[in-house]
């Protein structure tokens, strides 16, 4: 894949990250007859890259479908990261390895049942690639978390034009390093009762991110909706509670 577009983030923050957006890579015959590799791929689904000097793939999530036109990923780098190093030290131009792994267990899905998009840092990708392709205007309610406003709002320019257009629904956002520190699991239960009462009306819950955060959430919403005697567990029994977690 070749790299026709970044934009940094977080650099002054000794936390350097990027939204990478690749070409989109041109799929054989028999791929496009078949829907696979680039052929056919959703917000959601993965992408491996083997780095230089490992013999492990590193999976990322997609924040864009075939239909977008480009294939766009999140990264931080990380200290002694192989492959968030080399990724995020790519300029236009440079290209990059990979294949695609499918995640249908973490798609949107087609229905118009309201969303309620959860996520912190580079989980984010995925979850701007289901509002980038919200083109029915379903009811999502997004909580993202991030350690400084200024540095590290992923989509930060996107968002207004999104709600604007009836993609977004709701914004809130926490700030972990700010001067109120917040985190994604305090904004859920400082907006308990809104959160209950879309989850009683059969809202799916779809969360992105480190695995701290995704128990933090989890504990969460444990609370929130202990009064409507239902419990995240039961959620993912009925598939309306899924992750995507790292």
């Amino acid at each position: 894949m070749t790299l026709v577009s970044r934009r940094n983030y977080g650099a002054e923050m000794q936390a350097g990250a990027a939204i990478l957006r690749f070409a989109l890579p041109r799929a054989t015959p028999w791929q496009r007859l078949t829907g696979t590799g680039f052929a056919r791929f959703q917000a959601g689904d993965l992408i491996g890259v083997l780095p230089q000097g490992s013999p492990m793939p590193r999976l990322y999530s997609l924040a864009s479908g075939r239909r977008d036109g480009f294939v766009e990923i999140v990264v931080r780098k990380h200290p002694g990261g192989l492959a968030s190093g080399q990724l995020t030290a790519l300029e236009p131009g440079d290209t990059v390895r990979a294949f695609l792994r499918r995640n249908p267990g973490f798609h949107a899905g087609r229905g118009l049942t309201p969303l309620i998009l959860i996520g912190a840092g580079t989980g984010i990708g995925p979850l701007a690639g289901f509002i980038r392709g919200n083109a029915r205007h379903r009811p999502v309610h997004l909580f993202f978390g991030m350690r400084h406003a200024d540095s590290d709002f992923f989509y930060g320019e996107e968002m207004p034009g999104w709600q604007a257009e009836g993609r977004l629904t709701r914004l809130v956002t926490a700030v972990s390093r700010g001067a109120r520190r917040s985190y994604v699991q305090d904004a859920l239960r400082a907006d308990a009762a809104q959160v209950a009462r879309l989850i009683c009306d059969g809202a799916r819950v779809m969360v992105c991110g480190g695995r701290d955060m995704a128990t933090g959430v989890s504990d969460a919403l444990a609370e929130i909706l202990a009064p409507a005697g239902l419990t995240p567990a039961v959620l993912k029994a009925e598939g309306r509670y899924v992750e995507d977690v790292y």
